[in-house]
């Protein structure tokens, strides 16, 4: 049984589906799109907090997202380009370099969900964009499906096999959302008539969609991998879209292992890492002032991931900091946490004065002695700076992200283990054979899963991009 505010799993959604079975209703597949299996991985993988399932909080979001639809309506004239759909904070990572070199042949779509996160990074990159909202038109459509699921969730609420609050949020907002997205996604292809849709992850709910309705209407459609591919790929296979750029041979044998034909897969490496290749910039006496970190001191940096346990991990961290005094902790939060308030609490109970941040990645990773994390692509980032690397595993289960099977980093599976590993670091020199072996294994890592960091991975996409489109 779900508890409220925690994820689905697959038994609920399997019930789910069962239950309206049996009631004779189809109310969850829209315009030949079954809402469960396009949302399968959201509603699994996404951590929805008591917060975020409230009727006020989407209720302000729905505010909030009809205002864009009214402000945000789409210039004419934008046929035949390459439309970009992104909607994270990573995605324009992955793909600006990308989107300048294309200039005016790109098109760029984003969707933003109650923050403007996604409008503020595409501004400071000085990139165009349209708000998807504003290609909103469909009002009585989805008005109609909402009272279609409004009669299914009567009918549901009467069993007790799922919590009725997260019941609720799941055919009240998440479910009409994603309705009207697939409206808008229809409304937004039919209106551009792009050469090629390029999504960077075709898995999660919004660009499943999309690409879903691009196939539809013969649209070419090009996914761009966003992120590494750790030990369980399921938010990258199975692969729909016509072409796929990926970073490496890894990634190529692991779908092509699921299923994707070969001539799908193009190796590319990865575009958010050519900024990489000649990177020198570490933290400078101004960003150490505003971020209060004393640059005469040794620092260690953690950056979080949205994880359950992330909070244990975290205070681990700190209670071991703490007993090397001369040794600084950073804390560098990932980019879709808005809120950084539990780390700073977690830092002060464990006594030490820590530093919470949600920028300067790469001067921190620059600067920093060591790096510590549990999976996250940083950790590669981390690498190609030639930083030792720590990643910490107390789940009793593998590691999410093979680091230390590799021998690219320094595994931590028990909380007595991480003071030596610190130590082993931030006490390095010239003759230490196991970083010397783990700095050797790390290029071998690198490659398997990168290709090569030679700052041409995002032409190596544009010219894919003018091979598909033309």
């Amino acid at each position: 049984m779900v508890k409220y505010g925690a994820r689905l799993n697959k038994d609920d959604l399997r019930y789910l589906k069962n239950r309206l079975d049996e009631l004779n209703q189809d109310i969850l597949t829209y315009k030949n799109i079954n809402l469960v299996e396009k949302c399968e991985l959201e509603l699994i993988y996404s951590n929805q907090s008591k917060f975020l399932i409230s009727s006020a909080f989407n209720k302000l979001k729905h505010i909030r997202m009809s205002l864009r639809s009214i402000i945000s309506k789409p210039k004419k004239g934008n046929q035949n380009k390459i439309l970009f759909l992104l909607y994270t904070n990573s995605h324009i990572n992955n793909s600006r370099s990308i989107i300048n070199e294309l200039g005016e042949k790109a098109l760029v779509v984003k969707k933003d969900g109650f923050t403007n996160h996604v409008a503020k990074k595409l501004k400071r990159n000085n990139i165009e964009f349209n708000d998807i909202e504003g290609y909103d038109k469909s009002k009585k459509n989805i008005s109609t499906a909402e009272k279609s699921l409004d009669k299914a969730y009567n009918e549901l609420v009467k069993e007790d096999k799922i919590e009725k609050p997260m019941l609720k949020y799941m055919f009240k907002s998440y479910f009409p959302e994603v309705i009207k997205y697939i409206e808008l996604i229809n409304n937004m292809l039919e209106f551009e008539k792009p050469k090629l849709l390029v999504v960077m992850n075709e898995i999660t709910t919004l660009g499943n969609i999309a690409v879903s309705i691009a196939k539809e209407k013969k649209i070419q459609t090009l996914c761009i991998q966003h992120g590494a591919i750790a030990n369980n790929p399921g938010s990258f296979v199975p692969v729909s879209v016509d072409k796929v750029a990926v970073w490496g041979e890894y990634s190529k044998k692991v779908m092509m292992e699921h299923n994707t034909p070969e001539e799908k897969i193009v190796i590319t490496g990865a575009p958010q890492f050519d900024i990489l290749k000649d990177y020198n910039k570490g933290i400078t006496p101004k960003i150490a002032k505003e971020i209060g970190l004393d640059i005469t001191k040794k620092y260690v940096l953690i950056t979080t991931q949205n994880y359950p346990f992330m909070e244990d991990v975290l205070r681990s961290v700190c209670n071991t900091v703490k007993l090397i005094p001369e040794l600084q902790l950073v804390i560098k939060t990932h980019p879709s946490e808005y809120f950084a308030d539990k780390y700073v609490k977690i830092a002060q109970k464990s006594g030490i004065k820590s530093i919470v941040t949600s920028k300067y990645l790469y001067p921190l990773l620059k600067s920093c002695s060591a790096m510590i994390t549990v999976s996250s692509t940083t950790g590669m980032e981390a690498l190609m700076m030639k930083k030792p690397v720590i990643t910490v595993n107390y789940t009793g289960s593998e590691d999410p992200m093979p680091y230390a099977e590799n021998g690219a980093a320094i595994g931590v599976y028990k909380e007595e283990e991480l003071l030596p590993a610190i130590k082993a670091v931030i006490n390095n020199d010239d003759n230490n054979d196991k970083i010397n072996e783990i700095i050797k294994k790390s290029k071998n890592f690198l490659y398997d899963r990168c290709h090569v960091i030679d700052g041409n991975a995002s032409q190596r996409i544009v010219e894919l991009i003018h091979k598909i489109s033309n």
